[in-house]
């Protein structure tokens, strides 16, 4: 995204917050670390319409992204099965050559729609919760982050006990 065109979408979110009534409220946008985030007449730009920019630090997208976080699987997932069910009902043809034919733009439109309506707004929310960008100021919720670390770490340490045997002698330290 160039610049100018990322200059423009700040422009459109400042007047969908105008409309709101919140652009004198704080605001935060969160962006990976491409480089046309950081250009510094786009940095000028967030903080002339009174945005805080967070950039996430390369490699750490699947961490601290909400997007890669909690969506974007769920939304793949049901944009497949979505595509499988067009293709069970017969939705694709053959070429000549043999090959798939395409899908009409406005199948998979309505394809991405219905992913997307399926992703509730709860996930969503926790996703920024996860990611500890929308967490409560107290400090109640900052276990949400490590949550899914918990499970695994529980998951491991349950296989490692089934693979002991009953001679095995657990030590605590």
């Amino acid at each position: 995204m160039t610049s100018d065109l990322m200059k423009s979408y700040i422009d459109f979110l400042f007047k969908i917050r105008m409309s709101e009534n919140l652009s004198k409220e704080p605001s935060i946008m969160v962006y990976d670390s491409f480089r046309g985030h950081l250009e510094e007449s786009v940095k000028a730009k967030f903080r002339q319409h009174n945005f805080q920019l967070t950039v996430i630090l390369a490699g750490l997208t699947s961490v601290c992204q909400p997007l890669d976080v909690a969506i974007n699987k769920p939304f793949k997932d049901n944009l497949r099965k979505e595509w499988h069910e067009w293709i069970c009902q017969g939705g694709a043809s053959i070429t000549a050559a043999g090959n798939l034919k395409r899908a009409k733009i406005s199948d998979v439109c309505g394809w991405v729609k219905c992913s997307w309506d399926a992703i509730s707004d709860q996930i969503i929310f926790n996703s920024f919760k996860k990611c500890a960008i929308l967490n409560m100021l107290d400090g109640l919720e900052d276990d949400m982050v490590y949550e899914e670390i918990d499970k695994l770490l529980a998951e491991l340490e349950k296989e490692n006990l089934d693979e002991l045997d009953d001679k095995t002698e657990i030590v605590d330290n």
